[in-house]
């Protein structure tokens, strides 16, 4: 896991990149966030065949709109983790069977006995529906846990890498903007909008300082050379455990040092406080009205196929 951390390139993950721009940077931020919002329904409604073509359109996107040095190592974690998802579920979903007390008297008492194994008999030689798949020991696939695993995975898969599209493709402020314009209707009912928006802002700027602070850390105990093996696992876990403390020690300290500046530079509050965008006209409407056509045809997939 360390040498993983170490290996990793200095971009933290899902942070925006302006170029090389694509169609998808000139798509506005709230048509964006309703894509997210849609795509997501959709997973959850569509039958397993539609969820796995979801999920690569997904994947297509992100191929055809960032460099190959961006797409290939996301893709290729998000794959492994999503595969570990499907064999998971596909596992262990129905592999131990419900304690289940039967609330109808047996056949047998109603004198169906022979009749009941006949008509499961034509039934079996009629039909070849199975809904056990496969059963090895005390694993058991049958066709409800394959249709979770398809819709866990592709869910995954879809939320996580269609946010970082997202993110990849969108500025920070452009989305704080975005989602205090679709949270508007809720300050009639008291909700702060401009503190929630300012939050999400800080939180996007602040992935990259915690990207950091967890590389610091893990060169300075690669550079110490330590002896995992004579340490132990004991050893280890308190090893890790410092370090945890360590991190939120550390982000601790630079979130109240940020708050200090901010104070210095004369914010006032969230509410005093306003947002300015640089690209916000370079926004294509060809490109919202295709992203519209396109959530729509999505839509009515989902809802009436």
């Amino acid at each position: 896991m360390l040498n993983a951390l170490l290996n990793v390139s200095n971009v933290p993950y899902s942070s925006y990149v302006p170029t090389p721009e694509t169609p998808l940077h000139r798509v506005d931020a709230a048509v964006k966030q309703l894509w997210l919002l849609a795509l997501y329904v959709a997973v959850a409604r569509a039958p397993p065949p539609a969820r796995v073509a979801m999920a690569a359109g997904v994947a297509a996107l992100t191929m055809a709109t960032q460099p190959a040095r961006l797409w290939r190592p996301q893709l290729l974690r998000l794959s492994a983790i999503c595969a570990f998802i499907f064999v998971g579920a596909a596992l262990g979903a129905d592999g131990v069977p419900p304690l289940l007390q039967p609330r109808a008297p047996p056949a047998a008492l109603d004198g169906l006995a022979g009749a009941g194994a006949g008509a499961a008999g034509s039934l079996a030689g009629d039909s070849a529906y199975s809904y056990v798949l496969c059963s090895a020991g005390f694993f058991t696939v049958t066709r409800r846990s394959v249709n979770l695993a398809i819709t866990a995975a592709s869910l995954t898969f879809c939320a996580l890498q269609g946010a970082s599209l997202t993110l990849v493709t969108t500025p920070g402020e452009e989305m704080a903007l975005a989602l205090r314009r679709w949270l508007w209707p809720l300050r009639l009912a008291g909700v702060q909008t401009r503190r929630v928006a300012l939050t999400l802002l800080l939180s996007l700027r602040f992935m990259s300082l915690v990207f950091e602070e967890v590389r610091n850390l893990c060169l300075g105990l690669a550079a110490r050379g330590v002896a995992w093996r004579s340490q132990g696992a004991r050893g280890s876990i308190e090893i890790a455990a410092q370090m945890a403390a360590r991190l939120f020690a550390n982000l601790f300290e630079r979130s109240d040092k940020i708050a200090q500046a901010m104070a210095v530079r004369g914010f006032l509050g969230p509410e005093r406080h306003e947002l300015y965008c640089m690209r916000a006209n370079r926004t294509s409407a060809l490109a919202n009205g295709v992203a519209l056509a396109l959530l729509g045809v999505l839509l009515w997939a989902a809802f009436l196929l």
